[in-house]
């Protein structure tokens, strides 16, 4: 992974957020994240809706650093415009185009406060995209896919992180969900993870 101030992998275990796991100290600065993770997250498991994820320190303090969930998703061609639907199969052999393709939704993500600017997000962005794209792994997805809350932040962090929103334009997005007018809450951005894999193997 790429060189940061802080190596999630060398200093922390990831583990499914089961009832025995401690989160109770963890904040994001999100209320709505944190209570998420904190009381929601196992409603969402036993109703296998998504499944919650932590990192957590190697140290005795045991103290989660990032938390996120997953669940299995997919991106509908027949949803979409012309214009999108040419521009997601460009790189898709005519033979393989489908009316969808399988993505992994990233549900909702969140950075322990005390661990904001170490570059900790972008970690777990790619430990997801080495996670579902290892050979070892059982199932297989061509798209991550996220709901980005329509800030400038948190898209600029999306798009260094190697996403692109599915819609050009917040008309066009709004358009397809038949919200002309409406103020756009968030953005939905795909990563495709064939390509991502590419660009590791040529070193790009």
């Amino acid at each position: 992974m790429r060189g940061r101030s802080y190596n999630l992998e060398n200093e922390c275990t990831r583990v499914a957020l089961t009832e025995d796991i401690d989160i109770s100290s963890f904040t994001c600065g999100d209320n709505e994240l944190d209570e998420f993770f904190r009381n929601e997250s196992r409603d969402y498991e036993r109703e296998m809706l998504a499944r919650s994820y932590a990192f957590i320190t190697d140290d005795a303090r045991s103290q989660p650093v990032a938390v996120f969930s997953v669940s299995n998703s997919s991106i509908s061609m027949t949803a979409l415009s012309s214009t999108v639907r040419n521009r997601m199969q460009r790189k898709i052999p005519n033979v393989k185009r489908k009316k969808s393709y399988p993505a992994l939704l990233i549900g909702r993500l969140g950075v322990d406060v005390r661990y904001h600017g170490k570059g900790i997000g972008s970690q777990v962005l790619d430990y997801i995209k080495y996670w579902f794209t290892h050979p070892r792994y059982e199932s297989i997805c061509r798209y991550l896919v996220v709901d980005a809350v329509n800030e400038k932040d948190v898209l600029r962090f999306y798009e260094r992180n190697g996403f692109k929103t599915l819609y050009a334009t917040e008309d066009e997005e709004l358009s397809a969900l038949g919200k002309d007018g409406e103020e756009l809450r968030s953005r939905v951005m795909f990563c495709d993870l064939k390509q991502w894999r590419l660009s590791r193997v040529d070193g790009k």
